[in-house]
Order: structure tokens, then C-alpha cells, then sequence
């Protein structure tokens, strides 16, 4: 009945817009679905023992009205909803993921002066570091506030956001066998302001600069858990003793961004009460971040540095929650994000539950057409260093073990009209232990060598060859890659990893993915075969473990 009600309401809504400029309505349709022929990692529930399908399947529809007049302070209408059907997920998911209905309903009023939405929203102020609510379906994450969010520009150079309501948590299966969307009687309450000095202070305008600062403050309320502290045993009795947990808890940063010819330079600092959590173990310690980044850049130069500490700031709307459920606040990780199969075997995600500093410095030069470096068609070279490790006691102290360290240089050069080629050489160290909890200090040396070939326009074909050695952990690991595209319409694949180990520890473990993909028009299927390694999938230095898997796989998207 829920459904049909919407489906009622955006198919009612441009009847009422009979003095519309343009009505626009956009949506897709995403589905990730697997057939396991290995049902070791599937979950053992008596639920699950008939299921040979799972997947993850999304509807997205919209409708905007767009007022195209200047003299009009009422701008337009927009109602975005969106379905789910992940009742069976796809391997790797939260046991709470599953469910289906609808998951995100929101309707938005702009004006002149800025945007009024009512519903589920997202947002994120400043780099994310106390407030980042957004969706990434390959991880599983959707934060939104179920309430509201106001948007203004009141004058140039102003810009206001506030929000607040009830964050989403998966799904909920009640007990007449219907689901809805889980959330308990918590609040996240934010504001945002930031002020574009250079749109008041002429001298900067002169000189070319964009100078913004700006501030944050999010707060989050919980009522009071009984969680036990400790227990103490006496001759008259036992004893509980419980925590004396705040109800809100404040989170606030500070930051400023300079632009000028060439040069960006951002600095932010961020503080967050004390926030007893199963995370931090209860601690009532605070948590604080500052984030530095200085970058340069020009015609065929592009430089980068960047640095951050950070300190207990995993920020939750619900203090029970460990997993990707309720998390309010991003904190960006200082690692590349590598795409190669051997190079993302073991990445890196920001340590929410430890206290880390972070390095991260880039270079990029393009050498241009027709010098000696540069050849016919140009040539480009990155050098890439990531660092990362635990703090001490003090400010500026660091642990004498490294989480993790990752140092690459990458080629990319167009010898003719056909061919492109690719290579990597790249060392890294992970702390399994540190990162997973588990393991030992992996050092990795691994080297990819990449070649593209275009026969015309029709005809394109890409392959990858790559290496790596370690003694440590599974030990030394071949991979391969090989896509063949025809009438940029149908794509070819195939790729594989192999475990050689390191003397007798080879596990002589082939994994592998067949398939083919089809696209025509707004629609894209692709179909195959795959037999995955377990490990994780990470984005934006949030990671999801996914257990291994085999079977046949199938993909849909389409999108008007």
C-alpha cells in the first residue's frame, strides 16, 4: 500500500505544475546479481537454504520542475525517490542490509535565495570530518537523515546549511512480515556556514584569489544505554557498575581554502566531545583532526602534499554500532586508490578506531608533444608516496610501527595512432595486524606493465600483465588482463590471479572472471562467470570486507 502511494504522488505531481517551464524526469534501474555455485560463504540461516539467487537491485525515480525566470523567487520542485530490493545481498553486505521497500523520498523547493528539502537528505561540510551523509552502493553505505535541510545565500558571499532528523540504518523486519526503514529515537542535528572573503574584499579580486572560511557544528542525541562499566564481587553481594553515558555529544571544525594563480591551500581542524562508544571501547577521551593540503598546479605540472592526525573521532549516531551503519562523520584516507588487481590486494582504509597521522605527496609532469621526452604524442610521469602510522602520547609523536606505506611511479605514453602504453613499479608495507588485526608486516614490491591497441574505431583491445613479490602473508602473486571492444558496443573480458606463494606455502590458487558486456542506448548488461579471492572493496577510504565467491554474475543498469 506504501508503494502504491507513492507511485500515486509522483504521477499526480505534473498535473499540478500546469505553469512550468520544463519538466524534466530522470531515474534508472541498477542490478548486481549473483548465481553461487559455492555456497560456503552464504549465510547458513535457515532463511537462506533454498536461495540461488542474490542480488542487489535499485529504482531510482525523479521528477523536477524547472521555473527558468530570473524575476521569479520560486524556482522549481523536485521529488526524488528511490526503491530497493536487497532482501538477498550480494556476498560482503551487513546482516542488517537486507530488505526491500522504499529507502530515500525527498521533496526540494528551490528559490533564488536558495533550497528548501523535506525527507531523506544527504550532505557534507567541509572534508567530511564531522558531518558526511551519502550513498555508495559497491559499499553498502547510505547515512541519510530522514527530516529536513535548509540551503541559503542570503548575500554573496554567504552561503547557510542547516539539517537535521533520524539516520537511516538498513532495514527492519517487523513482526507481520513487512519491512520498513530502521532508525531509533535518536537525532542528528547540523549546521554549516561559510563565507567567500574574496567576494568583499576587493584586493583579493584584483590579485585573482578565492579566499573561504567557514565553520561546522553537528551534534548527535542518544538517550542513555545501561551498559556495565565492570563488576565488582564482595562478601555482601555483586556489584554492577554502569557508565555514565552522555546524551549529546558535539562535534565542530574550522577551516580555510586559499585559491590563487595556480595554488590551492586548505587547512581544517576538527573537535568532537568526549563520545563513549563500543568502538573506542568507552573511552571519554576527546577527539580532535587537523587536515593540511597544499597543491600547485599548471599546464603539464601538478603537485600535491598533503598531512593529517586525527584522534578518536569515529562519529556515530548509535554508540552500540561497529559496522557501516550510523557512521556520521569521512575521514579521508591519505593513500593512493589504486585500480590494478595487484596493487588494491591489500588497500588501505582510514583507521576509524585508532589515532593515525597521514602523508601523502604527489607529482605529475607531462612532457610536451615534440620534445625529446615528450615524442609525437607526449608523455606523462606520476610519482605517488603515502605514509601512514599510529600517534604517540604527544602532538606530534608517532608509533614505531607503520600502518601502511605506499610509494608508486606510473608511465603513460602514446607511441602512435594505435598504441598506449601503461607501467607502475610500486613498494608497499601494510600492518595486517594494525589494519586487520591479524597477520604480520607485509612488504610488497609489485610492477604492472599496461598496453592499449586500436585497430579503428571498432576495434580496440587492452591487456595488463602484473607481478608481485612478498614473503610475507600468501606470499608472491601473477595476474592478467585481457578486454577486447567491439563497436564501443559489446566488450570482451577476461581476467585472472594466481598464487605462486613463497616456496612451499603456494596455495596454487587460480581466481578468475569471464565476461562479456553488451551496451545500447541507456542500457548495459553484462554477464559472466567469476571466481573471486576474499578481501576488501574500498572507496574513498571506506572498506567492505567481501568473502570470497564463484558463480555466474549479472548486471543490468539503465538509466532515461
Amino acid at each position: 500500500m506504501e508503494i502504491k502511494k507513492y507511485i500515486l504522488i509522483l504521477a499526480f505531481i505534473p498535473t499540478l505544475l500546469w505553469a512550468q517551464d520544463t519538466v524534466v524526469v530522470v531515474g534508472g534501474i541498477q542490478h548486481e546479481g549473483l548465481f553461487p555455485t559455492d555456497m560456503s560463504e552464504v549465510p547458513q540461516q535457515p532463511e537462506w537454504a533454498k536461495i540461488t539467487h542474490l542480488s542487489n537491485t535499485y529504482l531510482d525515480l525523479g521528477v523536477r520542475w524547472e521555473r527558468n525566470r530570473a524575476d521569479e523567487q520560486f524556482r522549481g520542485l523536485e521529488v526524488v525517490t528511490r526503491a530497493e530490493l536487497t532482501e538477498w545481498p550480494m556476498l560482503g553486505y551487513d546482516a542488517n542490509f537486507g530488505g526491500h521497500g522504499i529507502s530515500h523520498l525527498h521533496v526540494g523547493a528551490n528559490f533564488s535565495w536558495g533550497k528548501i528539502t523535506v525527507g531523506d537528505v544527504y550532505g557534507q561540510f567541509g572534508s567530511g570530518m564531522v558531518l558526511r551523509l551519502y550513498e555508495d552502493r559497491a559499499l553498502g553505505v547510505d547515512n541519510a537523515l530522514r527530516g529536513g535541510k535548509i540551503e541559503a545565500t542570503p548575500y554573496k558571499g554567504i552561503y547557510i546549511e542547516a539539517l537535521g532528523g533520524k539516520q537511516r540504518r538498513y532495514w527492519n523486519c517487523y513482526e507481520d512480515g513487512a519491512w520498513g526503514w530502521n532508525y531509533k529515537q535518536d537525532a542528528v542535528l547540523g549546521a554549516n556556514l561559510e563565507l567567500g572573503l574574496h567576494e568583499w574584499i576587493p584586493q583579493l579580486q584584483e590579485a585573482g584569489a578565492n579566499l573561504t572560511i567557514g565553520g561546522s557544528y553537528v551534534s548527535k542525541y542518544q538517550k542513555e544505554d545501561s551498559i556495565i562499566s565492570h563488576t565488582v564481587v564482595k562478601p555482601e553481594g555483586k556489584y554492577d557498575y554502569y557508565y555514565n553515558l552522555p546524551e549529546w555529544v558535539g562535534a565542530g571544525s574550522v577551516r580555510a581554502q586559499l585559491q590563487m594563480k595556480g595554488w590551492n591551500a586548505m587547512v581544517e581542524y576538527a573537535y568532537k566531545a568526549n563520545d563513549p562508544t563500543i568502538v573506542n571501547k568507552y573511552s571519554y577521551a576527546p577527539g580532535q583532526a587537523l587536515l593540511m593540503s597544499l597543491s600547485y598546479s599548471q599546464k603539464g605540472l601538478a603537485i600535491i602534499a598533503q598531512a593529517k592526525r586525527s584522534e578518536n573521532m569515529s562519529f556515530r549516531s548509535d554508540r552500540g554500532l561497529n559496522n557501516m551503519a550510523g557512521t556520521i562523520n569521512h575521514m579521508t584516507p591519505f593513500a593512493n586508490q589504486h585500480t590494478y588487481m595487484l596493487t588494491s590486494l591489500y588497500p588501505y582504509g582510514t583507521h576509524a578506531t585508532a589515532s593515525e597521522w597521514a602523508f601523502q605527496g604527489e607529482i605529475r609532469y607531462t612532457w610536451k608533444r615534440g620534445t625529446k621526452m615528450g615524442g609525437k604524442y607526449g608523455t606523462t610521469l606520476k610519482l605517488n608516496a603515502s605514509h601512514i602510522r599510529g600517534t604517540s602520547d604527544t602532538w606530534f609523536g608517532m608509533s614505531e610501527a607503520p600502518y601502511y606505506t605506499d610509494v608508486n611511479l606510473e608511465l603513460n605514453k602514446k607511441l602512435t595512432k594505435q598504441w598506449t602504453i601503461g607501467a607502475m613499479a610500486m613498494y608497499q608495507t601494510y600492518n595486517k595486524q594494525a589494519i586487520e588485526g591479524h597477520g604480520d608486516l607485509i612488504h610488497a614490491g609489485i610492477g604492472v606493465v599496461e598496453a592499449k591497441y586500436a585497430l579503428n574505431k571498432n576495434i580496440q583491445m587492452r591487456g595488463e600483465v602484473q607481478y608481485m613479490y612478498t614473503k610475507q602473508d600468501e606470499g608472491q602473486w601473477v595476474a592478467a588482463l585481457y578486454e577486447l571492444s567491439l563497436w564501443r558496443q559489446l566488450v570482451l573480458s577476461g581476467q585472472w590471479m594466481y598464487n605462486i606463494g613463497y616456496a612451499h606455502e603456494a596455495t596454487n590458487e587460480h581466481y578468475y572472471t569471464v565476461a562479456a558486456t553488451y551496451t545500447h542506448g541507456a542500457h548495459r548488461v553484462m554477464a559472466g562467470y567469476t571466481k573471486t579471492r576474499e578481501g576488501f572493496n574500498c572507496s574513498g577510504g571506506v572498506c567492505r570486507y567481501v568473502p570470497k565467491q564463484e558463480g555466474v554474475s549479472l548486471t543490468y543498469n539503465f538509466t532515461w
